[in-house]
C-alpha cells in the first residue's frame, strides 16, 4: 500500500525455530526486540531507507496448443536494503552473525544467525501505523566506503544492510507478513507475539514502542489516534 516515512524499524535475533532470543547478552536486549531508534545515547540515529523489492516472484507463461494455457506464480524471494544513519555497533555486529573473541575483536561465525525484522510506516490517509514484517531471515553487509573529511565537508558513512527473508511458520510458511493498525482484527501485542514469538517488548501491560526515550529523551507521543482514543499507554 502507499505509504508516507518511516517511523521505525525493529530487530531480534532468532534461533533456528524462529523463537526470539530474549536475552540482552546472547539476542539484543532483554525483551528481544530492539528498536533502531534515535537516541544517541543508545548508539543510534535512526533509519534513512527500508527498500523492499521482490514482493511477487515473476510469473511465467504456460504454453499449449499455440495459447498461454496458464499462469505459474512462483513464490515471493523478498529482500530489504537498509540505509541507516547509525545503527548501534555491537548490535549491527550481532545482526550480521559476527561473535566477539576474548580481545573484543568481531569476527564471522560459521553459523548464519537468523532474525527478524519490523518496518514501521503510516498511512497517508489517516496516519495510523503500518507493519511490513519479515519473521525469519539473515542480515548480510557487502560494503564498507571509508572516507577522508576534507578542509570544507565533513564525510559521514551511512550503515548499510540487506536483510535475506525465508519462510517463517508463524507466517504459515511464507516469508512476510503486512498489517494496518486500523484494521478491525488489529492487535498489536498479537503482532509482536506473532513476529517475534517469546518477546517481551509489548505485552498486555507494557507497549515499548511508546517508550519516549525512543525518540532521543524527548517526551514524544507515538501513539495512533486510535491508540490515543483508547487511551493505549497512558
Amino acid at each position: 500500500m502507499a505509504n508516507i516515512g518511516l517511523k521505525m524499524l525493529y530487530v531480534a535475533l532468532k534461533n533456528e525455530d524462529g523463537t526470539t532470543i530474549v536475552d540482552a547478552t546472547k539476542g539484543l536486549s532483554e525483551t528481544g526486540v530492539y528498536a533502531i531508534d534515535t537516541n544517541k545515547s543508545h548508539m543510534n540515529l535512526g533509519a534513512q531507507t527500508a527498500n523492499i523489492s521482490a514482493l511477487s516472484g515473476t510469473p511465467t507463461k504456460i504454453n499449449g496448443n499455440n495459447e498461454v494455457v496458464d499462469i505459474s506464480n512462483p513464490p515471493s524471494s523478498p529482500t530489504v536494503a537498509i540505509t541507516a544513519n547509525l545503527i548501534n555497533p555491537e548490535v549491527k555486529q550481532k545482526l550480521l552473525g559476527r561473535q566477539q573473541l576474548s580481545s573484543g575483536i568481531w569476527v564471522d561465525s560459521d553459523k548464519p544467525t537468523y532474525a527478524g525484522l519490523m518496518i514501521v510506516s503510516q498511512s497517508p490517509a489517516t496516519l495510523e501505523d503500518v507493519y511490513y514484517s519479515f519473521g525469519m531471515g539473515v542480515f548480510t553487509e557487502t560494503t564498507q566506503n571509508v572516507q577522508t573529511n576534507t578542509d570544507t565537508a565533513e564525510t559521514r558513512e551511512s550503515d548499510t544492510l540487506t536483510f535475506t527473508s525465508m519462510g517463517f511458520s508463524y507466517f504459515n510458511g511464507k516469508n512476510y507478513g503486512f498489517a494496518r493498525a486500523g484494521q478491525t482484527s488489529f492487535d498489536k501485542q498479537k503482532l509482536f507475539d506473532t513476529v517475534f514469538p517469546g518477546q517481551t517488548f509489548v505485552t498486555a501491560s507494557k507497549d515499548g514502542t511508546l517508550d519516549p526515550s525512543l525518540h532521543g529523551g524527548q517526551a514524544v507521543d507515538v501513539r495512533t489516534d486510535g491508540e490515543k482514543d483508547a487511551g493505549v499507554g497512558k
